[in-house]
């Protein structure tokens, strides 16, 4: 016989279908149970006393959810329970949501009736000790809500006499581990960074919530962290989340309801016992602590019913906060991916972030590595390269329009990805409307140069200008979207990101001043002005024959060369931050490279 435990959850769904639910022996209780709820074990007999058990339900959307346990902590070997209706004395729902590995279902005669008048359960805390008839408060079930009518009973009892039935079938079975993660998916909700954590029972910051009869019990811990925090969100992004964040305040636990206006967080006034702390410590590098929270409360004139309303989890750690806000939460920063009922129990799943890491892989190699490229070859090798030809083309046009291809490709892709992503507007402002612009302005270029006018005509020097002004207003666009996108998630990139990002637009403009230098002194020594002032054609003073067209201009080896280093440091550029944006957090993967490494040669 297997041991449940102290607490077992299950939901009772409102319904015509009957059921009974029963754990124990491996073929479970005869459905002849259904009529005594005694268990027909030998020389045994029922417990007079008060039972040291409850079962307590709580109000739910559609469903009622039972919490079967003890307030003294003593285990039980298995259950057996009913629903009745206390009018007609017939059994009525369906139980669900229980382990199927450790519970099954027995079904009744439909038409049966029992004596008692509300719902009642047995609980067996071993095979001689057993008690029945343990009832819950009634439940009255109206066509638009469920409500609890009456409290729990009274415990009268202390612990038995007898022994609890758990002792250890193993030797190796770990005694250290965290008791905070007990009860995960069965009797609470569970919801950690990184994903997946909680089952590992190794979150670097975790937020459960359990339902207790008519309250809603929060709990929460981080490492090495200032504060951990849990919003209430009804959609995948911050703003307008009620938040409650437990604060490290010189070694004791401040606890605080917030507000997110946008991407901003502001501490707030509310009625007081909204939330209410139940215990908290700071051990060990490690801030955690336990709060209530009422199931209805009204937050910035708007109402959060936990009873009734699926809300998305936001789970927040950062290393500072003020005394007024959370400054930024640059530990975790955690989305559930889906908006959930509380009092459903179930794993959490995080929300997805492939398709963001995709969005900024693709605008990072468009812009810091295609374009950029593409930009220099128009800009000062039309005279480099001259002496052969790429599909009847010269090197440079052939080359530009390549790489130019292919940052258009990647932007528009890049652009239909994330609002695959986001389905809407995004609010982060300022990257979304400098990213618009920098999409507009590339994607308008091949067109332009589509339609751009023949050498020597009289628009031509025209067309240049504009076609040079919206290129570089794109790449410039492009460069100031990626510094505001390196604030958006600083939990997942790390600070130094932003120097990586200062030393490429540095290497650009220093690049870009030496070929603009040594191309003015090539101009002096050449006849035609081409490698430092692009806007007049190449051919526009003399004709196709003109014996510069068919050599390359003073100092091209020179140009090659810096060509060469440009090419291979934008290239190392665009790959270590796209290394960051798709591995992010890159500090955490290579300090658990190292680990596996340095494990691996022990």
């Amino acid at each position: 016989m297997n041991t449940l435990g102290n607490v077992l959850v299950c939901t009772l769904l409102v319904s015509n279908l009957l059921f009974t639910t029963v754990w124990g022996y491996s073929s479970g209780a005869p459905p002849k149970t259904c009529l005594t709820l005694t268990p027909g074990h030998p020389d045994t007999q029922i417990q007079n006393s008060p039972p040291p058990y409850q079962v307590l339900p709580s109000a739910g959307q559609g469903r009622v959810r039972l919490i079967l346990g003890s307030p003294e902590g003593l285990p039980y070997q298995g259950f057996f329970i009913l629903a009745v209706n206390v009018e007609t004395g017939e059994l009525v729902g369906e139980f669900s949501n229980i382990p199927s590995d450790l519970t099954k279902h027995v079904e009744c005669t439909p038409g049966f009736r029992h004596c008692l008048s509300s719902a009642f359960s047995t609980f067996a805390q071993d095979y001689s000790v057993y008690w029945v008839g343990v009832e819950s408060p009634r439940i009255t079930v109206l066509k638009s809500s469920i409500d609890v009518d009456t409290p729990p009973p009274e415990i009268t009892t202390r612990r038995t006499t007898t022994t609890p039935y758990y002792r250890p079938t193993s030797s190796n079975i770990e005694y250290d581990q965290d008791p905070f993660y007990e009860g995960c998916g069965t009797i609470k909700n569970c919801f950690g960074s990184p994903s997946g954590c909680d089952a590992q029972k190794n979150c670097d910051a975790v937020v459960a919530v359990e339902v207790r009869g008519e309250r809603y019990i929060f709990e929460m811990k981080a490492r090495d962290a200032k504060y951990v925090a849990v919003g209430l969100s009804k959609d995948r992004e911050m703003g307008e989340d009620s938040v409650v964040e437990c604060v490290d305040e010189g070694g004791q636990v401040g606890l605080y309801m917030s507000w997110n206006f946008g991407k901003n967080n502001k501490r707030i006034s509310t009625p007081e016992g909204t939330v209410q702390m139940e215990s908290s410590s700071i051990r060990d590098n490690t801030i955690s602590c336990k709060f209530s929270r009422e199931k209805v409360t009204s937050v910035m004139q708007q109402t959060f019913d936990l009873v009734r309303t699926p809300y998305t989890l936001l789970l927040a750690a950062g290393t500072k906060a003020s005394n007024n806000n959370l400054i930024r939460h640059d530990l975790v920063a955690e989305v559930s991916s889906a908006p959930i009922l509380l009092s459903d129990v179930g794993k959490i799943e995080a929300a997805s972030d492939i398709l963001y890491r995709i969005h900024g892989a693709l605008m990072l190699a468009s812009w810091i590595g295609t374009a950029s490229v593409g930009i220099l070859l128009a800009r000062y090798y039309r005279q480099t390269w001259v002496g052969s030809q790429l599909c009847g083309k010269d090197h440079w046009f052939v080359w530009h329009r390549f790489f130019m291809v292919l940052t258009w490709l990647m932007t528009l892709a890049s652009f239909i990805v994330i609002f695959i992503q986001l389905g809407r507007w995004s609010s982060n402002t300022e990257h979304a409307s400098i990213g618009l612009a920098t999409t507009i302005l590339c994607f308008i270029q091949p067109f332009m140069a589509a339609f751009r006018p023949h050498p020597g005509a009289q628009k031509r020097p025209l067309f240049n200008w504009l076609h040079w002004f919206v290129g570089n207003a794109a790449h410039i666009c492009a460069i100031v979207t990626i510094f505001y996108a390196i604030g958006i998630r600083k939990d997942l990139t790390p600070e130094w990101m932003i120097w990586v990002v200062v030393a490429y637009v540095v290497f650009h403009v220093v690049t870009h001043l030496f070929l603009t230098f040594t191309g003015c002194i090539s101009d002096r020594q050449g006849s035609q002005r081409v490698n430092s002032f692009p806007m007049k054609d190449m051919h526009s003073r003399g004709p196709m024959s003109h014996p510069d067209v068919r050599r390359d201009a003073p100092h091209s080896g020179l140009r090659k060369l810096v060509f060469g280093i440009y090419f291979v440091v934008i290239a190392i550029f665009a790959a270590v931050l796209i290394v960051i944006v798709v591995l992010a957090p890159i500090e955490d993967t290579i300090r658990k490279n190292s680990w596996n490494t340095w494990m691996g040669k022990m």
